[in-house]
């Protein structure tokens, strides 16, 4: 019974966190009868489950529930606002008493007759005529399909953190059999076998982190219900757009982005969005509009969160500082327009005239950038005063493994997360010089002045006078600083384990690492340090001339690299997803091209020259969000800012032109001509699919659908079951598969043409033209 139990509460409270979104968009469709469905199936299955489970409370609140709306899907009632809202009450109680039920506590009873009585036909809920007057949201697309609950096994997760950490001791000991491999020399059997292995060890840590993601709508289905209630609160009509529901993301991830998200939803609708009559003074219509869309931006996860409101005035963000103190006028002053708009995230600053129980107490965004930065994400805001607010959350993919950056101070190595990171500087010119004021080091780069902290003397390893190279970070608080290493080795992805508690007692680690080179790592915690250090605001407060008087073009963070060729050449590092190491004996060359295996796939491998005779190979990953190209280099030389204006090559090639760094010429490679000859796009989930017709042909399957798969489309045969749209059909012989509906491309065999549209089978730029034509929905 106890086992009954737990398993009926876990589905109740998985249907519940999904239903919410669901009532509000029936209440705005009334016709919709399958939400209508949807939310009668709940509340008929929790009356059957009571009475077996002998729950006698919930059974008379899902019983009450479940005749309101079979009146409703009967005609007899309108679904009306004091309707809904009178449901959502319920389900609201059914969730209380499930919490209940979990905790062994008990719940007052005489909430749920007034609960009930509410449901009544006629019946006047002073709530629910509020809302009725002043709440309408849809949620967006209107004809979204209604999300239901999948099936699945419950496993805990101190279950999955063992298989994960069990797959990592495979990586080390993969990566030990590697050096053994390449000390002893190796036979081709040999490496074949562990390059087998290596790809199957790749498979099983994909697989295993894959059990932790979960839909990113478990963490939008409660703003509909949220923006509802608070609007009805506010007196103000809302209009919620929800998209991106389908993106995957680590579930404790999501528990630790649904605070800062509901704070920044609440102050949209408190802040951002006018009351009606505000917005048809301004010109706007009476009903706001709040976007809320998720998407996956290489390895991390792009959450946007817009309003059409009033948006945020930066000047007067800064008048408010000034007044609570928090910078000076001169500061202000040096202040551009986004360093202005920041403000908003510092401590105790509120914009609000007044305050009310939904905010303007001067707590929460500074919260809600610490909460985000902790867990190795930005938050970065646009504003357009009188047309709207941008709020843009960019976090890892897992907590579990993560892009760092890796160090060394004095012979000890130390990991930094990627996204922390600003850029790398070396202080050896005037845009970038150290100077000591009042004991301590600061560094002025390009007119910005920021603190040091020496790591080799925050860690007691040495007590250099000035350190080779600076990180730039960015701490929880939004604080700016430099770390000063010894030297910076290389990016990877680091899968990340807790430190001892000792180790995180200090406030400076954020765990522990297992690089490739099975020699265990302290990650550092990079707003850590800056409390440590007592790195504080007024010291970061960047010092630079106002926009307007500065007229400096825009400087472009670039890695600087020296090519197989010997000459120094540059590349755009936002194109650079990581560098990495590979064995040279990796290399595989078909048909002129060369390729290397990369995270369980192949691609497209660029050189400038020959590839060395050494073991290894130095490789930059370059990605453009979708495709992704490995480039051979000799070794990395630095991280720059380039000012120079581009002077283009005539013709086109790797190289798009030429720059001035330090008066010295760097050749810039264009990213454009790489991606456009080789850039490796696998298909995916979302690839066109391409139903071949001719299942029994041999030629169809060894020669036309490997052509088909490297051209990025799903291949599948006739006979082949699936629940996907075919996009284009593929036939030699004119047989057609019964019941699939899509345009049809016709091979034939032999190069005469016969006067008809097919193509021979052979013509690889015409087949592969006629499929992008019928795909794009041409004739």
């Amino acid at each position: 019974m106890d086992d009954l139990l737990t398993d009926f509460i876990a589905e109740t409270r998985e249907t519940l966190e999904a239903l919410a979104g669901e009532i509000v968009a029936w209440e705005a469709d009334p016709a919709d009868k399958t939400r209508l469905d949807a939310i009668f199936r709940f509340v008929h299955t929790v009356k059957g489950s009571c009475g077996f489970l002998d729950l006698p409370r919930l059974g008379s609140l899902s019983h009450a529930a479940e005749d309101c709306l079979a009146e409703v899907r009967s005609g007899a009632r309108t679904p009306d606002a004091a309707l809904v809202s009178a449901v959502l009450a319920i389900i609201d109680r059914i969730g209380e008493l499930t919490d209940a039920l979990e905790a062994k506590e008990t719940l007052p009873e005489g909430e749920d007759e007034f609960l009930i009585a509410a449901l009544a036909k006629g019946h006047a809920a002073p709530v629910a005529e509020s809302v009725a007057a002043v709440t309408k949201i849809s949620v967006m697309p209107a004809n979204a399909p209604v999300r239901t609950i999948s099936r699945s096994i419950r496993l805990p997760v101190e279950l999955l953190d063992r298989m994960m950490a069990g797959v990592s001791d495979m990586v080390l000991a993969r990566n030990e059999l590697s050096r053994l491999l390449r000390a002893d020399g190796g036979n081709s059997s040999t490496d074949v076998a562990f390059e087998r292995l290596s790809l199957c060890v790749g498979e099983m840590r994909d697989a295993i982190t894959r059990t932790r993601m979960a839909r990113i709508e478990a963490l939008f289905s409660a703003l509909p219900r949220m923006v509802r209630d608070l609007s009805g609160e506010l007196g103000k009509t809302v209009r919620l757009e929800v998209d991106g529901g389908d993106v995957e993301l680590d579930r404790e991830m999501i528990e630790m982005i649904r605070d800062p998200l509901t704070h920044i939803v609440r102050n949209a609708l408190d802040h951002g969005i006018e009351t009606p009559e505000e917005r048809r003074q301004a010109g706007k219509p009476e009903m706001g509009r709040l976007r809320i869309g998720a998407r996956q931006s290489a390895n991390q996860i792009l959450i946007e969160v817009s309003d059409d409101g009033r948006g945020i005035d930066a000047e007067r963000v800064v008048r408010k500082a000034i007044t609570a103190g928090l910078v000076t006028s001169e500061q202000a002053a040096a202040m551009n327009w986004s360093r202005k708009l920041d403000l908003i995230f510092e401590p105790g600053l509120s914009t609000a005239d007044k305050v009310t129980g939904v905010s303007g107490r001067g707590v929460g965004m500074d919260v809600v950038r610490a909460n985000i930065e902790r867990i190795g994400g930005t938050v970065d805001i646009e504003s357009n005063p009188g047309q709207g607010l941008r709020l843009s959350l960019r976090v890892p993919l897992t907590l579990t493994i993560i892009p760092a950056l890796t160090v060394s101070s004095n012979g000890t190595l130390f990991a930094i997360p990627r996204s922390a990171i600003d850029e790398l500087v070396r202080p050896k010119s005037d845009q970038v010089r150290i100077e000591r004021l009042g004991g301590e080091l600061v560094v002025f780069i390009r007119g910005a002045r920021l603190p040091v902290v020496d790591l080799g003397r925050f860690m007691g390893l040495t007590d250099t006078a000035e350190p080779a190279l600076l990180v730039v970070l960015r701490a929880g608080g939004g604080e700016r600083y430099a770390l000063g290493v010894e030297a910076v080795h290389d990016h990877e992805e680091l899968v990340v384990k807790p430190a001892a508690p000792a180790l995180m007692a200090s406030g400076v680690y954020a765990g522990t690492t297992l690089p490739d080179n099975s020699r265990p790592m302290l990650l550092l915690d990079v707003a850590g340090i800056a409390a440590a250090a007592n790195v504080g605001r007024d010291q970061s407060v960047v010092e630079e001339a106002p926009v307007e008087k500065r007229k400096v073009k825009a400087a472009l963070p670039t890695l600087m690299f020296r090519d197989l060729d010997g000459v120094v050449r540059g590349v755009r590092l936002a194109l650079v997803e990581r560098i990495e190491d590979i064995a040279t004996a990796s290399v595989i060359e078909t048909g002129g091209v060369q390729m290397v295996p990369l995270q369980g796939r192949l691609t497209k491998l660029h050189s400038a020259a020959a590839l060395p005779a050494s073991d290894r190979l130095r490789l930059l990953r370059l990605s453009d969000g979708e495709s992704a190209i490995a480039y051979a280099i000799d070794q990395v030389v630095d991280v720059v800012e380039l000012h120079a204006e581009l002077a283009p090559t005539p013709v086109a090639g790797p190289i798009a032109g030429v720059v001035l760094h330090e008066d010295n010429p760097v050749e810039l490679l264009d990213p454009f001509w790489l991606f456009t000859n080789g850039a490796t796009s696998p298909a995916n989930d979302d690839s066109p699919l391409c139903l071949v017709a001719d299942a029994d042909d041999p030629w169809a399957r060894e020669v036309l659908a490997p052509l088909l798969g490297a051209a990025g489309y799903r291949v599948m045969f006739a006979g082949e079951p699936t629940d996907d749209r075919v996009s284009v059909v593929v036939t030699s012989t004119g047989h057609m598969p019964e019941g699939v509906d899509a345009p049809v491309v016709r091979l034939r065999g032999t190069p005469d043409h016969n006067g008809d549209e097919s193509i021979y089978r052979y013509d690889r730029d015409g087949l592969l033209s006629a499929l992008r034509r019928h795909v794009a929905g041409g004739k």
